[in-house]
């Protein structure tokens, strides 16, 4: 029997559905008990007449028994609980870094902004109105409150690296919201694919005019002149003698006053070691870092022999990477910092990391100490005011490859792990230089007679 909170009850698909008013409302209200489902579920039609009512109840019942029969959800879902579904079916598949980046990004900005929002009020417009929220977050008050709370954190045993938002970019870069536009589609693909979704919203990030030019912006590398600048620096560096007085505190070295000159010490020269090659081989070799952070050394070939009978390196990157698993040949000055880096390291057996610390453990990030070492040697900044770190290296091997090598751009391409596509959007610019003896060629006289004038 219907209970007396239940108004005008009618039962129909024999009894499988009750249709009801509540109190004070003129909207009716569908019950359904489907076999396979424990209890009832409960639905707005959405409509005030019965006959459509009636329609709209039936189609979410047969809905839920098509569910069932076909072993999907039939819960309710939040976009907290669709998101921790999908990643438990995506986690295993994805390499390090892009786990790092979605697990980042999710529980940064959109767990904060979709968490608990029923996936079915998941609109366009709610959507939309996400990338409002996300460029303003780092000057909003709660952004504000964040770097303040991450800047009193403490570094324990258990996380030794805390992330404090030092560097964090108060407006972020375009290709930064494509890449959660990407992460926001594949989670809404899924749900809809897997009958967790309905409807599938539009996620497309907004053309956002800060008074920059279209186009496709140069990536920061170094020129020639400035590498050469930047890798004798670097022998000097390494060198660096050891001066001042660095204090200790109960047994442990504490931080350096300003006027304090810092102490290089063995451990600082076995990091500065590490760096300095570290740099060069990504400059040889145009590796991404997380590829360089995975490379052991039976992932490289010393002897590999080309047609000529010359010996050239070959790289084994792993199917974790990016892009998944490819063989890179590098130029081969890239020997030079791997046979430093087997004499300075303990840990050089086949199965052994080559960028590890004295512990055998990957070294997660250079960036701190290579955006130190650029500052010292006053090449933080190219011409254009961008300011370089790790992956500016990997943008200077394109460059010297396609202009000082003349290596064609689907090669090079391919050698990178990228797309031909891609090396024509960034570094089209290198043709010009390429051609300069055609361009800046001597005129017939005719013709420099009349531009001349």
């Amino acid at each position: 029997m219907p209970s007396k909170t239940y108004k005008n009850p009618h039962y129909i698909r024999d009894g499988k559905i009750l249709l009801y008013n509540r109190e004070r409302s003129s909207v009716i209200q569908a019950r359904l008990s489907v076999e396979g489902v424990k209890g009832y579920i409960v639905k707005s039609t959405g409509k005030r007449d019965f006959t459509e009512a009636a329609r709209v109840a039936e189609e979410i019942y047969d809905d839920y028994r098509y569910r069932v029969r076909h072993d999907l959800d039939v819960g309710s879902y939040t976009f907290e609980t669709l998101f921790n579904k999908w990643w438990s079916v995506t986690e295993q598949t994805l390499s390090v870094h892009r786990k790092r980046f979605i697990t980042g990004t999710a529980n940064r900005y959109l767990i904060p902004y979709f968490g608990s929002r029923p996936t079915s009020a998941i609109s366009d417009e709610f959507v939309a109105q996400y990338w409002d929220w996300r460029v303003n977050y780092w000057s909003s008050g709660e952004g504000e409150k964040a770097i303040e709370a991450a800047k009193k954190r403490r570094t324990t045993k258990k996380n030794p690296r805390i992330n404090r938002l030092g560097n964090v970019a108060k407006v972020p870069a375009k290709k930064t919201l494509q890449m959660e536009q990407s992460v926001l589609r594949q989670i809404f693909y899924w749900a809809k694919r897997t009958g967790r979704l309905k409807n599938e919203p539009l996620v497309k990030v907004p053309n956002l005019n800060r008074g920059h030019k279209e186009g496709v912006a140069r990536r920061p590398a170094f020129d020639i002149h400035e590498w050469r600048i930047l890798t004798k620096f670097m022998r000097s560096w390494v060198r660096e003698e050891s001066e001042g007085h660095q204090p200790r505190k109960n047994g442990k070295f504490g931080k350096m006053k300003d006027e304090e000159v810092t102490m290089v010490h063995s451990l600082h020269r076995f990091q500065r070691a590490m760096v300095r090659d570290y740099v060069l081989f990504l400059g040889y070799s145009g590796l991404r870092p997380n590829e360089a952070r995975q490379l052991r050394w039976c992932d490289i070939d010393f002897d590999l022999l080309d047609e000529n009978g010359r010996r050239q390196l070959l790289i084994k990157v792993s199917p974790t990477t990016k892009t998944g698993a490819r063989d890179v040949v590098p130029i081969w000055f890239a020997k030079r910092p791997l046979e430093r880096l087997k004499k300075l390291s303990e840990h050089t057996t086949p199965q052994d990391l080559v960028f590890c610390d004295r512990g055998g453990n990957a070294i997660e990030n250079f960036g701190k100490t290579f955006k130190s070492l650029l500052i010292k040697a006053d090449l933080l900044e190219d011409r254009f005011g961008s300011v370089r770190t790790i992956y500016s290296l990997r943008h200077t091997y394109a460059t010297f490859r396609l202009l000082y090598g003349n290596i064609p751009m689907e090669i090079l391409a391919q050698n990178m792990g990228t797309s031909p596509m891609m090396i024509f959007r960034h570094y089209s610019h290198i043709t010009v230089q390429q051609q300069a003896h055609l361009l800046g060629g001597t005129l017939g006289r005719a013709n420099k007679s009349v531009i001349s004038k």
